[in-house]
């Protein structure tokens, strides 16, 4: 059995390009890159045909369904496509489906905190907030300097009896 040492890993790490993060250039990075270019329209052809797919069901949420499907083909399509292009040895590996699985979890993690936790502050100032945890956040206005509202912020508080049935701080953050 083969373990993950540190030289293992770090190994592995120096066989990705420069050891940075793999993310998306696009011609903003560097001028030149063409990346975003070629996968954007690619995903928006694929979201257009689950669109289309889930309308034929009549429901709201029909497309769970087909997205779940789509997803599923992509990262089994995925290997295959990478071992024919890129000569991979083996179509699937370990360190293949850690990563695969791993940028599913990033993706879903990041979705959360970009846009739903923005529908929470919206839900919490329309209909209230649930949270009564020791700890908990509690919703803050931020504003221009002119007082003109351009958002909200959470705030991480320790449960007190000032801040445990309100919904939003009565205080605002002034952007300069």
């Amino acid at each position: 059995m083969e373990l993950n040492t540190p030289s293992k890993i770090e190994s592995h790490a120096q066989m990705t390009k420069e050891n940075i993060m793999p993310y998306v250039p696009s011609e903003k990075t560097d001028g030149e890159s063409q990346d975003r270019n070629i996968l954007d329209p690619l995903a928006q052809q694929l979201a257009d045909g689950i669109a289309k797919v889930a309308s034929g069901y009549k429901y709201d949420g029909a497309f769970l369904g087909e997205l779940n499907y789509a997803l599923t083909r992509l990262i089994q399509h995925l290997p295959r496509s990478l071992q024919q292009h890129q000569g991979f040895k083996d179509e699937i590996r370990y360190w293949m489906y850690a990563g695969i699985v791993g940028v599913l979890v990033d993706v879903k993690d990041e979705y959360k905190r970009r846009v739903n936790v923005g529908y929470e502050a919206a839900q919490i100032e329309k209909s209230g907030d649930c949270y009564d945890t020791p700890y908990y956040t509690r919703l803050v206005d931020v504003v221009d300097p002119a007082g003109t509202k351009i958002g909200t912020m959470e705030v991480q508080l320790k449960r007190t009896q000032e801040t445990l049935n309100i919904d939003k701080l009565p205080l605002k953050l002034v952007l300069q």
